[in-house]
Parts: structure tokens; C-alpha cells; sequence
């Protein structure tokens, strides 16, 4: 029997699922994370299917930063295994039920719940929202001067091709050009939120604005306008921080759909993590 077998049947759900997990058990066998409270917060929402990646991504960032504390807002699915597993590669990590999370105006949903908790919690400390599928592959000089110079970053996204999604951005622009405010679309891979910035007011004003134009505000779209409008905030250059290891890209976000150049970036952290 192949290692997949001894995994969680929801990490191996699927064919497509289980030829992955398969690949990057060996994540399992790295040194287990020790805490840091004093580094930044590197929080992730996450869910009981994303184990298994979420451990590349938090070891291989870990790895390349050096430090950091880590939280994780459960999105309803973790199970009891699942948070021994966490405890033990992640150093006992704070988990936070999305639902605990005060929300106010603000929708329901885990997208909600982890940018309210960053912009909750960074009075106090730096914060910095990882997507559980991505993997660091080398040194981050530009995200660690920001965190280091306590300056926010954001990974620049690309604009839609069209359709609504190119509308709704359009709207968006138009919003926040009437409004004074800066908007830039993003990527939810990383992002960074510095310490003793602003809380939840222009998030929430944004989502007021947006909702009497008659359009559903994105926990997405509010982040970007946040980061946009932050004081000399970095942008990660995408010829570093982008979709493609093939590219020379030092932190991936893997987009669904390419499973092998997933797989490929993940091992190559694996290999780095026990070297």
C-alpha cells in the first residue's frame, strides 16, 4: 500500500487529491515548528481538506522568514485529528472558530473572519494572512524588509479579463476614485498588515459604500482597498511572488488546476525543510 493509504481518507477524497497528498506526506517527517510570539502573527483560514498543504505553505514561509508566530481560523471543517496534527508541527498554534469572530456589519464567511482578526489584532503586532496553498522556495528580502521597516505588503494581482468579475472591479475603482481612496486589485497568497495601523473603519465604510451600489463586498476587495490605501505600503514584485516556480518565483500561489507544478514546488520545499 502506497503512503496515501495511511492518510486521512478527506486528504485523499479523489484520485486528483490523493496523487497529491500522496506526493507531499513527506511534510509530515520536517522538524515540527517552535513557537514564537515575539515574530509576526502568520494567520491562515483553514479547513480540514487543507491540512496537509497548509503545512508546506506555514514551514516553508517559517523557513525562509525565520520567524513567526502562527494562528489559524478554523473554518468550521477542522476535526479533532486535525488540531493534533497542528499542535504538533506548528507549535501548539492558537485556534480560532470563524464564528467566534466578532463581525459587527460585516458578512458571515472565514474570508470575513481572517481579515477582521488581522485588522483586530495588528495594534499590537504584525500580522500577516497566509493562503494554505502556497509554498516559499528561497529568500523573502522584500517581505521581510516590510516586516522589518514595519511597513504593510501586498501581493499585486492582475487585473480580470472581463465578465462580472472585470465589472465588479471597475465599480470598485470608480468607488473609491469618488471617495479619496486608493485601490489596487490583489492576491490573497500573502499579504502583509503593519503593526499599529488602522482597524476596521475604512473596511467597514467599504463595505457600506459598496453595498448601497448594490454589489456583495468581498473580504477579498476590502483587503486590497486596506493595503491600497496603507502608508507607503510594499508591493512584491510578481516576477518573485507569482504563479510559477518555472518563472524563477520564490513564493508560489498555486492556482487549481496545475497539480504538477503544485507538487513539484511542494517537494522542492519538503527537500529544503530536512536538508
Amino acid at each position: 500500500m502506497t503512503i496515501s493509504g495511511f492518510l486521512p481518507q478527506r486528504w485523499r477524497a479523489t484520485p486528483a487529491a490523493a496523487r497529491h497528498a500522496e506526493a507531499i506526506a513527506g511534510v509530515l517527517h520536517t522538524p515540527p515548528l517552535e513557537p514564537d510570539s515575539a515574530g509576526p502573527a502568520i494567520v491562515t483560514l483553514l479547513g480540514t481538506a487543507e491540512v496537509l498543504p497548509y503545512l508546506v505553505a506555514i514551514k516553508s514561509l517559517r523557513h525562509s522568514l525565520g520567524r513567526g508566530g502562527i494562528a489559524v481560523i478554523d473554518d468550521g471543517t477542522l476535526t479533532g485529528e486535525d488540531r493534533a496534527i497542528l499542535a504538533h508541527h506548528c507549535g501548539d498554534p492558537e485556534i480560532v472558530p470563524h464564528r467566534a469572530v466578532p463581525r459587527g456589519p460585516f458578512p458571515p464567511g472565514g474570508g470575513w473572519a481572517l481579515l477582521l482578526t488581522l485588522l483586530d489584532r495588528r495594534a499590537g503586532q504584525y500580522g500577516i494572512a497566509l493562503d494554505p496553498r502556497t509554498v516559499t522556495l528561497g529568500d523573502l528580502p522584500e517581505a521581510s524588509a516590510a516586516i522589518a521597516g514595519n511597513r504593510s505588503f501586498a501581493l499585486v494581482g492582475q487585473a480580470a479579463a472581463g465578465g462580472p468579475a472585470r465589472r465588479v472591479q471597475r465599480r470598485v475603482a470608480v468607488l473609491c476614485g469618488t471617495r479619496g481612496w486608493r485601490y489596487r486589485p490583489g492576491c490573497g497568497g500573502l499579504a502583509g498588515f503593519a503593526a499599529g495601523g488602522s482597524g476596521r473603519a475604512l473596511a467597514a465604510a467599504f463595505q457600506a459604500e459598496l453595498t448601497t451600489l448594490g454589489e456583495n463586498a468581498s473580504a477579498d476587495m476590502a483587503r486590497d482597498v486596506v493595503l491600497a490605501n496603507e502608508t507607503e505600503p510594499v508591493l512584491l514584485p510578481r516576477s518573485r511572488y507569482g504563479d510559477s516556480a518555472a518563472n524563477g518565483a520564490v513564493f508560489v500561489h498555486c492556482p487549481a488546476g496545475d497539480d504538477d507544478a503544485y507538487i513539484a514546488a511542494s517537494q522542492r520545499a519538503i527537500a529544503a525543510l530536512v536538508a
